[in-house]
């Protein structure tokens, strides 16, 4: 029986460029490849291996691996992925190929993938793919990363329940965001082919057990989690309820309480306490001397509320907490340092690269970026996630500021030169256009 070689590839987008290495070898044409390699027996999936070679070619990280390709040749099968670069660090590069200088040059070139037709790709057919697909390769990962064309929010849906002054939470479990923390129950999202009230009804009968009647909304909220996703939150109340709350899924709630409206547990969700308060003014607005939610039904057939929550500039506490509420197995800081007028960054023959670092266990963000260099006040630039070559699910958070010294290391790029900068690294100065960037300072 021949046994079959199994490897992985990578379509590595950085920006509207493709990631392709130029092979230079003794006695030999050259000729290009994409990123990538063999799986090994240690690889826990295709996607692993993918990563790893990344990490051992390109010192990179990539966003979402979408499987788009496969390609078998006698011996050989090979997975293709695309994948956007977040970022890139050659002086971290491992891999054996770059310790032999005897097998040749790898020469890291960005190219357009039209033209990828035009070059001399081993194998031949993936050339030929990337450039067939020049077009749709990009609006698939927009499609798992960003959400393309028109913007389309998740929409929340809370319903309130009160019993004279207070309102009913359920501490989360097992849902992998805020576990542990206090919310508002029900909730949920806005399903296709639903209207809010039917979803506080679904919600209400899934989470609680009970049967709600003539639900009204009395707030609605544009929010934002630190970190810059956002979403739509509408906040309701019934006339009527039948029956008696129950913790229909303890699976994703620990326990349901009643709680006095102005005085929620510490451990609140940050969004769910902007609602309850929202909805707890709006009630004693509506209804000036009666008991804050005593007659819902009175003070939802007013107009709704509206209220804007987390669109100021988080600060680093506010971040990381976001950080860990979330779910993320590692926290990555990256800093952008402006001196007369120029950024300053890592530079090596190879790349220029903005100083980034894991946040160490324990560390504040502060103090991770007081590693890079010293900064005073800092600005909060934007936000990628990643999963790291270890499998880690991360989230990265650029940060700006004005410095008065270079630090050792590091040397001064003209802001006219940023272009030379990775995707990854310039992702925070190069893609204002798509909302990520609050504003640099020292600019």
């Amino acid at each position: 029986m021949t046994s079959v070689r199994h490897s992985v590839r990578a379509i590595l987008f950085d920006g509207d460029d493709v990631v392709l290495f130029r092979r230079v070898r003794p006695g030999r044409e050259p000729y290009w490849v994409t990123p990538g390699g063999g799986v090994e027996p240690a690889d826990a999936s295709p996607e692993a291996a993918l990563r790893r070679e990344l990490d051992e070619e390109l010192g990179a990280t990539a966003g979402p691996a979408l499987h788009v390709f496969t390609l078998a040749e006698p011996g050989r099968l090979s997975t293709v992925f695309a994948c956007r670069l977040v970022s890139l660090d050659l002086s971290r590069r491992s891999g054996p190929e770059f310790l032999e200088p005897d097998i040749g040059l790898h020469e890291v070139r960005r190219v357009r993938p039209e033209e990828v037709r035009a070059l001399t790709m081993v194998p031949p057919e993936l050339g030929e793919f990337i450039s067939a697909n020049a077009a749709t390769l990009p609006a698939l990962l927009d499609a798992a990363t960003y959400a393309p064309g028109r913007y389309r929010p998740v929409v929340d849906v809370h319903l309130m329940l009160t019993d004279g002054e207070k309102v009913l939470l359920g501490r989360r479990q097992g849902t992998g965001y805020a576990d542990g923390e206090w919310q508002i129950m029900p909730s949920g999202h806005l399903e296709e082919g639903e209207s809010v009230v039917d979803t506080a009804v679904r919600e209400a009968r899934e989470e609680l057990g009970v049967e709600v009647d003539d639900c009204e909304v009395v707030h609605v909220m544009h929010h934002r989690n630190a970190g810059g996703t956002a979403r739509i939150g509408m906040f309701l109340v019934p006339r009527s309820i039948t029956g008696t709350p129950v913790n229909a899924e303890p699976h994703k709630c620990a326990e349901l309480a009643w709680f006095p409206l102005d005085r929620l547990p510490e451990q609140t969700v940050p969004y769910a306490r902007a609602g309850v308060e929202a909805v707890r003014r709006a009630l004693a607005a509506t209804s000036p001397g009666l008991p804050a939610a005593a007659d819902a039904a009175l003070a939802a057939s007013k107009a709704p509320v509206f209220s804007l929550h987390g669109w100021d500039v988080p600060g680093s506490a506010d971040l990381a907490a976001e950080a860990v509420r979330a779910g993320f197995e590692e926290v990555t800081v990256c800093l952008t340092g402006w001196l007369d007028g120029a950024v300053l960054v890592h530079s090596d023959d190879e790349t220029d690269r903005l100083p980034a670092t894991v946040v160490r266990p324990g560390e504040g963000v502060v103090a991770a970026l007081a590693r890079l260099a010293p900064v005073g006040e800092v600005t909060f630039a934007g936000a990628d996630d990643y999963v790291s070559p270890r499998g880690l699910t991360g989230r990265r958070l650029a940060f700006s500021a004005r410095l008065t010294e270079v630090p050792e290391g590091m040397v001064p790029l003209p802001a006219g030169s940023l272009g030379r900068l990775p995707y990854g690294e310039g992702v925070f100065v190069r893609r204002a256009s798509s909302g990520l960037l609050y504003g640099l300072s020292g600019r």
